[in-house]
């Protein structure tokens, strides 16, 4: 049965995923042939600086808007497949809470992680030219001594970070949208409040472990770690960041699961 709920799932919105993604895809083409493989590198710095900065700071704002389209999508589904008239039917199917909530994750995994690499995919078309990797070629030993590794690497260890980043926001968007659903009235915008709520709460659990284990802004190895590679600033973050991303997870799948199987409200 879960494997029917997670092929459902998918089939809610593939269209709309498509069409993000076509669109992204699209674009770093044509920002490719019509922007990036124009760039003189060889020119003086202020020549193409800003307009380099505010092409990218657009395809910064596209990158952002796909990914906030994909949470839009799980959100939806996961509301009007549980929580709306749609949920008197659901309910009724021969499945557990926790198959019904195991489906919503699994198919959220799938998603987030199809759009990430769509996504990683499309910058790596937007910035693959020959006159970008010949001007790379120029300051790649620089480059890769400030990060403490090959900017190749480099990427691929944002992608596995970014891969696992999300598995606690899914999570954690369907803890909210489980939390909207028990008050009698405005049950969207209570998720709304509710998300913002947790992601401060979680922000400032974050700076305070970070200066807990000496590694916030100001602190003594953030300080002495300004000498050496940035990676290895990041790496120590990233770790810290894995810890608390895994146990918000936890928290919020036992706190999804507790009100889908005792608070569960469709009125």
């Amino acid at each position: 049965m879960l494997g029917k709920l997670v092929k459902y799932d998918l089939k809610y919105g593939i269209r709309i995923f498509i069409v993000l993604h076509a669109i992204l895809v699209t674009a770093c083409i044509l920002g490719r042939i019509l922007f990036m493989n124009r760039l003189d590198f060889n020119l003086k710095a202020e020549a193409y600086l800003s307009p380099l900065i505010l092409f990218f700071s657009l395809f910064l704002l596209l990158f952002t808007g796909v990914g906030f389209g994909i949470n839009i999508l799980l959100v939806a589904r996961f509301y009007k497949n549980l929580y709306t008239d749609e949920g008197y039917l659901t309910w009724t199917l021969p499945a557990t809470a926790t198959q019904q909530l195991w489906a919503k994750i699994i198919s959220g995994i799938i998603w987030e992680f199809s759009s990430v690499l769509i996504s990683a995919a499309s910058l790596l078309i937007l910035v693959s030219g020959d006159n970008v990797t010949e001007a790379y070629a120029q300051v790649a030993a620089d480059v890769t001594k400030s990060l403490g590794m090959p900017i190749t690497q480099f990427g691929i260890s944002l992608l596995i970070y970014s891969l696992f980043g999300t598995l606690g926001s899914i999570v954690m968007l369907y803890l909210c949208v489980a939390i909207g659903q028990l008050f009698p009235g405005h049950r969207i915008l209570c998720a709304i409040v509710t998300y913002f709520i947790l992601s401060a709460i979680i922000q400032v659990l974050s700076f305070s472990l970070m200066f807990a284990f000496n590694i916030g802004p100001g602190t003594t190895a953030y300080l002495a770690s300004r000498g050496m590679p940035a990676t290895h600033y990041m790496i120590t973050s990233f770790r810290l960041g894995g810890v608390m991303s895994a146990i918000i997870m936890i928290a919020a799948y036992f706190g999804v699961q507790y009100i889908m199987n005792k608070k569960l409200n469709l009125s």
